[in-house]
């Protein structure tokens, strides 16, 4: 059995304690103090990275232009890279990414994957054996609907993630969201990123969640919470981009706001990094608290919907990072300011990724280095 110690995140808020660990699994929490933990510090859940697109890794050049010269459909730069992109440049890319991930403390991501079937399969090899948890959502090669192609997809994805419904003609994009739903998988969309987009139209499509939202109107908002519908907020994306997300606004309206790094071209997937600069960027709208922008970054280990569920929990897997840093006074604040190199231990499925290495925390992750996994995380 494993055993973290020091400030536990719970439910009910931090408590000082421990965490008892075994077979990858959180067998007790308690306010106990072992001698001789495996780590000690500030004890949270793994963050899940809401929004990615990994495989855009391969572009490496500095990028300059607009939104749509970067990435728009189908002759933006990225989508001109992937098409190019040999299969093992993608895959590399695609697995740096991940590593990067399961050392910075994400125990999950939903990825939006381009290229059809094929691209779907090069992800899922990427993550092959990793700790780090796919959802896949894919997409048709082309914007078009085929039943054919669809069904490939889902098949082996978790479900479908679009550019845009303003890029598809309305009646084949309804036809890709009905069929997705048909097969009890996720459907999702980016939405209102470059324009306001019918918010009626885009919630008829029943969407699993929207990311972005950067030009809704309040009124939109209020019509996405009331349908119960997520959002994925990627605040240093949409800033490299000349927008700023109206974090106070989303949480006003009373939606479910989650956190993603967006483009791997544009940032490190880090969760912290994302967390540190939501909570900057937040006070040019008023400003949001610390606790919440850790609310962002941990939601979603049960899917796309419910309530946030952000403690430790008995009977979890035990997906958790600990901080190296201070713990008097208020936590969640510190945890806004820690740094990567702040993270002292990442434990997952049973695998430690260890930062700042004890003697016993390097023996222990050595005797593990087999025991990684591939997790699939679904909404359903």
């Amino acid at each position: 059995m494993d055993v973290l110690s020091g400030a536990i995140l719970t439910e009910a808020g931090f408590i000082r304690g421990s965490v008892s660990i075994e077979d990858g699994v959180v067998v007790d929490v308690s306010k106990r103090f072992p001698s001789d933990p495996l780590a000690k510090g500030v004890v949270i859940p793994g963050f899940t990275n809401a929004h990615t697109h990994v495989a855009d890794a391969i572009v490496r050049e500095e990028l300059k232009g607009s939104l749509e010269d970067i990435v728009a459909p189908p002759r933006g730069l990225k989508h001109r890279a992937l098409a190019a992109a040999k299969d093992e440049d993608l895959v590399d890319g695609m697995r740096a990414m991940v590593r990067v991930m399961a050392r910075t403390g994400v125990a999950r991501f939903w990825d939006f994957r381009e290229g059809g079937l094929p691209g779907v399969r090069l992800l899922l090899r990427a993550a092959l054996g990793g700790a780090v948890g796919p959802t896949v959502l894919g997409r048709p090669a082309r914007i078009e609907y085929r039943r054919e192609e669809v069904d490939a997809i889902l098949r082996v994805a978790d479900g479908i993630g679009i550019s845009s419904a303003l890029d598809w003609p309305r009646d084949e994009v309804e036809k890709l969201a009905a069929h997705t739903r048909r097969a009890g998988k996720a459907f999702a969309a980016h939405c209102s990123e470059r324009v306001r987009e019918d918010i009626d139209a885009v919630l008829d499509l029943k969407p699993a969640f929207l990311v972005h939202m950067l030009e809704a109107t309040d009124a939109d908002l209020e019509r996405t919470a009331e349908a119960g519908v997520a959002v994925v907020a990627c605040p240093r994306s949409n800033v490299f981009f000349g927008k700023v997300p109206d974090l106070q606004r989303f949480l006003r309206h009373g939606l479910a706001v989650h956190l993603g790094t967006d483009n791997a071209m544009v940032n490190s997937p880090s969760v912290l990094r994302e967390m540190e600069f939501a909570y900057k960027v937040s006070r040019l709208r008023g400003g949001i608290g610390a606790r919440d922008v850790l609310t962002m970054a941990l939601r979603g280990r049960n899917g796309f919907h419910g309530p946030p569920d952000v403690g430790v929990r008995i009977g979890d897997p035990a997906d958790l990072v600990v901080f190296d840093i201070p713990h008097e006074g208020d936590t969640y604040a510190a945890l806004l300011k820690a740094a990567e190199s702040d993270i002292a231990l990442v434990y997952l499925g049973g695998h430690t990724w260890g930062r700042k290495r004890s003697t016993k925390v390097a023996r222990r992750g050595k005797k593990r280095g087999a025991a990684s996994r591939t997790r699939r995380t679904r909404s359903r």
